[in-house]
């Protein structure tokens, strides 16, 4: 057994790493059913409905944070990554959450620190996925490693983005797969160029296939040799 200590917890809103303003979080898979029990049934039946993601955070008040407190009543998905392990290894599992804010509470004890909760319904197709490019920097123009998945699938896939920081020029990322070596680039995979903080998601068609091996681009456009780009990129298979 493979246990985990939660304290590296990693979650990602947009271009922002909100893991120091938090202390909990819980995310929760729920599916809906619907009884087919009938006369004369010894045993109580079902079938089987919906599916969605909920998730739930508690963290400590900071007047500067105010991405939370924003999301609310957005009309547009903020892009969270979830990775109860840190997400510091290529591989690393993440939850990908197109995120909408259902509920911000503040609570402002006598006698302690201010503190929120933040609920958070999935949007849309949420993913259980990997971490292909850890928070940190590329400089220049990069290729990244090969993550071998063992097998291709054909149901579909999602990627998260998160630009922290640009130092100049336009970036360009986007996904490739192969089944050996043969590298192609993703249909749909491109992000939108990136040329500051941003939080961006990407979502396939439902039959869409992604090859065995996936790996990343980072292309630059302007900017000087040694400019470079603080981003975290996660995908999953649906």
């Amino acid at each position: 057994m493979t246990f985990v200590h939660g304290k590296a917890t990693r979650i990602l809103l947009d271009g922002l790493d909100v893991s120091a303003y938090l202390r909990q979080a819980t995310t929760t898979v729920e599916a809906d059913t619907a009884d087919t029990t009938t006369f004369a049934s010894a045993w109580k039946s079902a079938i089987g409905g919906t599916s969605g993601v909920v998730a739930e955070f508690d963290g400590l008040y900071d007047p500067g944070l105010v991405a939370i407190r924003n999301l609310l009543g957005s009309s547009t998905n903020g892009v969270v990554s979830v990775a109860p392990d840190g997400g510091a290894a290529i591989g690393a599992l993440v939850r990908l959450l197109p995120a909408i804010s259902s509920s911000y509470v503040e609570s402002s004890p006598v006698g302690g620190v201010i503190a929120f909760k933040w609920g958070v319904k999935a949007g849309d197709r949420a993913g259980y996925g990997a971490m292909l490019h850890p928070l940190a920097e590329d400089t220049n123009t990069t290729t990244g490693a090969d993550r071998d998945d063992a097998a291709a699938t054909s149901t579909g896939w999602q990627a998260h983005l998160h630009v922290a920081a640009v130092d100049a020029g336009s970036w360009v990322i986007k996904l490739q797969d192969a089944a050996t070596t043969d590298w192609t680039d993703v249909a749909g995979g491109a992000f939108t160029a990136a040329t500051g903080a941003t939080g961006q998601r990407l979502q396939s068609a439902a039959g869409a296939t992604l090859r065995r091996h996936v790996r990343y681009v980072a292309t630059r456009t302007g900017g000087t040799a040694g400019d470079g780009i603080t981003f975290a990129l996660a995908y999953a298979r649906a």
